[in-house]
């Protein structure tokens, strides 16, 4: 007989009823893991709510910092100063490599 072997929590499923299964996983378990992924996100500093879901995808997210988790709005605004700096896209464009554009723009990043 060929073992099937729940992803969840790693017991075998190949004797439970079909009925209870979903794939080759228990439902218990797999209902378990979806439940967690409709669970709202909470903000690591302070534990607000968060408008995203754990299972939405981080680069669709704002405010998420890998290593750290998701932050609210407020907690994200409140961070360390972003100044930003327009570079024309011809220069992007007619560079021929990385290191030569990041130097044309730490250039022009100091010349403000």
């Amino acid at each position: 007989m060929i073992k099937f072997i729940c992803q969840y929590c790693g017991k075998d499923t190949s004797e439970v009823d079909i009925d209870y299964l979903a794939g080759t996983d228990h439902l218990g378990c797999y209902l378990e893991a979806r439940k967690a992924e409709d669970e709202i996100d909470h903000c690591v500093l302070c534990g607000v709510e968060t408008p995203y879901k754990r299972s939405t995808h981080i680069d669709m997210r704002i405010g998420y910092i890998e290593g750290a988790g998701q932050l609210c709005k407020s907690c994200y605004d409140r961070g360390t100063e972003r100044r930003q700096i327009v570079i024309p896209a011809d220069i992007i464009y007619n560079t021929p490599n990385d290191m030569d554009l990041g130097a044309k723009v730490r250039q022009i990043y100091n010349q403000q």
